[in-house]
């Protein structure tokens, strides 16, 4: 009997490397490493030393083709290696030499796009100028922002006619030549939707380009996410037909999916110290028929403010930005000795951009309110205008960034309404971020009515102040002008100012430290109510949640208050 027995080889570990690279920086140490072929293998297990060895002795190699793309075609390397129970060190230092500049720089357009500004403008701006460092990926880049800007004006058959690069390594000098022939422009034919969503004279107005226009693919992606944003589709595709392109035009074809569900419905509750608990119903048909109209309903139910309120919106000239929009809506709210019921019903026209909003509009109004022991009735037709202004990295999560608003309204005696005013209110809020941990965020609001007497107007177009959002350590609407038995009654003026300074703490947690000051008054007096405290802040996707403790610090006693409020930065 005859038995084998196989023994395999044991298994070693790999031998341990360590790689130094001196003498450059990042780039050049980045690409020195990328193409390093010992440093790309130090931690392989099947190591040896003899491999070791052998890439020791081409690394000067890998490290001139690593330093070449840059210019440097005659580095100085010193190189060792050693050895102890550790393993193996191995070293380079690079003194990179003298760079290749770039001596002579020919380029030029030809075809039909030769005379095109915007082509000859992205051509001028060729980044690798005559006396700069030789930069090969710099070079690929441009190339490639050229090729893209032609495509982008509608030359989709650009070639490069001539693509050289010279380079004389012994005088360290390179020359660039470049021609390209833009070929034929093609433009934007025909659009067509096989689809019954939305009226095609509705669907045209979304189109950011007109027939004839220059062909650009990123219109596609724009019209794309246009059709997106609208919320009336569940899926959205825009192609160029090329392969139907007829006298250099290319038509362009639609496809549109219907949402599975029209209607659209959320709840939520919460707290916050001015309405306190609350619950809130949302309701939205996000396309209620095919001219692109929608409507939306809410109700709150709050412990001092309830209130339902109807929209019906129809987009206008540009269904992107412009929308008219119908409402009505009824309000109870209270707070300290005031109660009042509103009943609205409006109108207003509304463009509404990325950083510009502007809306005009024609609202009656009827308010039944008790004032300690005053009770009034108010009707008023107000027409108004409103213009606001945003600029801000992010309007969430803002580091910085400026918001402004101005709002307009009056009404005029015996013409529906039963007193004459005019109001108008400026709020600005601003953002700035001067160190990587810290953020400033200053804020202020003026208003003015010109009226006969605070009387003649209903608690909802009085200025109050005090609140979460204007100055915290008093109580929602208890500052005002007060009536001789103490009551706040509110005011025809309001001024309101705040600095806060953040610390950032983590991503979600922030502490806080604030000045609030202000008042709302009958008269011109500027006799201050301020607050200071501090807070803290956890960040969620939708904004921040802010916690503050503040004391009112011009009253009796110094009181202090709770405030909650949640939202976002601007």
């Amino acid at each position: 009997m005859f038995s084998f027995c196989i023994v395999e080889p044991a298994f070693t570990a790999g031998v341990a490397v360590d790689v130094k690279v001196k003498g450059v920086g990042t780039p050049l140490r980045e690409n020195v490493l990328a193409r390093l072929n010992l440093f790309l293998q130090k931690d392989n297990v099947r190591l040896r030393e003899t491999t070791v060895l052998l890439l020791h002795e081409k690394a000067e190699e890998d490290i001139k083709s690593a330093l070449a793309p840059f210019g440097y075609y005659h580095p100085v390397i010193q190189s060792k290696i050693l050895e102890d129970e550790n393993g193996f060190h191995a070293e380079y230092i690079i003194e990179k030499g003298p760079p290749v500049i770039v001596e002579q720089v020919d380029k030029n357009i030809v075809g039909e796009g030769s005379e095109n500004t915007v082509l000859r403008k992205a051509l001028n701006n060729w980044g690798l100028k005559v006396g700069s460092t030789l930069d090969q990926g710099l070079y690929e880049k441009e190339k490639k922002r050229l090729v893209n800007a032609i495509i982008n004006e509608g030359y989709l058959d650009v070639v490069f006619v001539q693509k050289l690069l010279l380079v004389d390594v012994k005088k360290n000098t390179a020359h660039i030549s470049l021609i390209l022939d833009t070929k034929k422009q093609y433009v934007f034919g025909d659009t067509t939707c096989a689809q019954e969503i939305l009226e095609q004279s509705l669907l045209n107005r979304y189109l950011p380009y007109s027939k004839g226009d220059p062909y650009r693919p990123s219109k596609l992606f724009e019209l794309q996410a246009i059709l997106y944003r609208t919320d009336f589709f569940s899926h959205v595709v825009v192609t160029g037909e090329l392969d139907h392109v007829e006298d250099n035009s290319v038509p362009v074809k639609i496809e549109l999916v219907s949402p599975e569900k029209r209607n659209k419905y959320s709840v939520g509750g919460g707290y916050g110290t001015d309405t306190g608990g609350r619950v809130k119903l949302d309701w939205s048909n996000r396309i209620f028929n095919n001219r692109g109209h929608t409507i939306s309903a809410s109700f709150l139910l709050a412990e001092y403010e309830n209130s339902i309120s109807l929209l019906y919106k129809i987009p206008r000239q540009d269904p992107r930005y412009d929308t008219l929009i119908n409402s009505v809506g009824y309000q109870d709210s209270s707070w300290d000795d005031t109660n009042t019921r509103l009943l609205t019903a409006a109108i207003s026209q509304e463009h509404s951009g990325a950083r510009f909003k502007f809306s005009t509009g024609l609202e009656i109004r009827d308010e039944v309110y008790d004032i300690g022991d005053t009770s009034g009735e108010s009707t008023l037709l107000l027409p108004s205008l409103n213009a606001g202004l945003i600029f801000a990295d992010d309007i969430l999560n803002t580091n910085k960034g400026l918001s402004t608003s101005v709002n307009l309204s009056g009404a005029y005696k015996g013409f529906v309404s039963d007193a004459s005013f005019l109001q108008a209110t400026v709020n600005a809020k601003a953002v700035y971020k001067p160190f990587q941990q810290w953020k400033l965020i200053g804020r202020i609001s003026v208003g003015g009515t010109l009226v006969d007497s605070i009387d003649s107007l209903p608690p909802s177009l009085r200025y109050y102040t005090g609140g979460d959002s204007t100055i915290r350590g008093y109580s929602y609407k208890s500052i005002g002008t007060e009536d001789s038995s103490g009551t706040v009654i509110g005011g025809r003026y309001l001024i309101i100012q705040s600095l806060e300074l953040e610390r950032i703490v983590t991503q979600y947690w922030s502490v806080a430290a604030f000045w609030d000051g202000g008042t709302a008054t009958d008269d011109l007096s500027l006799d201050y109510y301020q607050g200071v405290g501090g807070g803290v802040r956890f960040r969620l996707p939708f904004g921040q949640i802010r916690l503050d403790v503040a004391s009112a610090i011009t009253e009796d006693g110094t009181p202090f208050r709770v405030h909650l409020t949640v939202g976002g930065d601007l």
